[in-house]
């Protein structure tokens, strides 16, 4: 492997839709499952994630993200298969890294010289990693609340969901393990299998190449108008947050 490999890894994972006010399932849920739930961690990431013009990445089932914050902050290519994704992982450089340059050359040719930054995420994600009796870690569950920017097409986007990933050595029965007790607090298995295909508005359209049915597609549809109906709302909150902190603030001065 050169020096300019990215390091690999493999993901899996199962994502939930939850509402915005639903607590995490408390320890006690998860201790009847047998897990141990660790305190929560709560981390603030923002990611920029990469593409051409003709979503040359995307067709492939590739995604490319640069991620500040949380413990994985860097670089990330992301293949996407049925049931896992495979990962290429290089550190945080302000520019895109040479061995970035040269994966993404490898695998949509020419092309790479097109990639360009396509959506802004900014995620407030907390954290609770579950372990069996014995203490092993098995899973991580993420409690996402996510708002998103399309640079392409000038769409903003939010949402809440929740993902348990396998952590690595744990056994794959162990996300057997969390569905339950996610499903009984009100989670529901998510639409999106990916952030970026949310973000960018693509459910629709990837879901109508698969031959989905007409069920599912207008199920995406909804999800898509609640993400910006989410959007709209938190920008009308913080609009009116600032108007009333501007108004103390002249009230303070007289």
């Amino acid at each position: 492997m050169s020096e300019n490999a990215g390091r690999q890894s493999l993901e899996i994972e199962r994502k939930y839709e939850v509402a915005a006010d639903l607590p995490l399932p408390p320890d006690s849920a998860f201790a009847e499952a047998g897990l141990t739930a660790a305190s929560p961690i709560t981390y603030e990431l923002s990611a920029v994630y990469f593409d051409t013009s003709d979503a040359d990445l995307a067709r492939r089932g590739l995604a490319l993200r640069v991620r500040h914050g949380g413990s994985d902050a860097g670089w990330h290519l992301k293949e996407r298969g049925e049931a896992e994704v495979q990962e290429l992982f290089w550190p945080l450089d302000d520019a895109m890294p040479d061995g970035v340059r040269a994966e993404l050359r490898a695998r949509i040719g020419g092309a790479a010289d097109a990639v360009a930054p396509i959506a802004e995420l900014s995620t407030e994600r907390t954290v609770v990693v579950l372990a069996d009796a014995a203490g092993a870690e098995l899973v991580e569950l993420a409690d996402d609340r996510v708002e998103a920017f399309d640079r392409v097409t000038g769409v903003a986007r939010a949402w809440r969901e929740w993902e348990a990933e396998l952590l690595p050595g744990a056994p794959r029965a162990a996300l057997d393990l969390v569905e339950p007790v996610l499903r009984a607090a009100g989670a529901a298995p998510s639409l999106s299998a990916a952030k970026i295909a949310r973000a960018t508005g693509r459910l629709v359209d990837a879901a109508r190449r698969a031959g989905a049915d007409a069920g599912r597609i207008a199920a995406l549809e909804a999800l898509d108008a609640s993400d910006r109906a989410a959007a709209d709302a938190s920008a009308a909150e913080s609009t009116a947050d600032s108007a009333a902190a501007e108004r103390r603030t002249e009230g303070d001065a007289k």
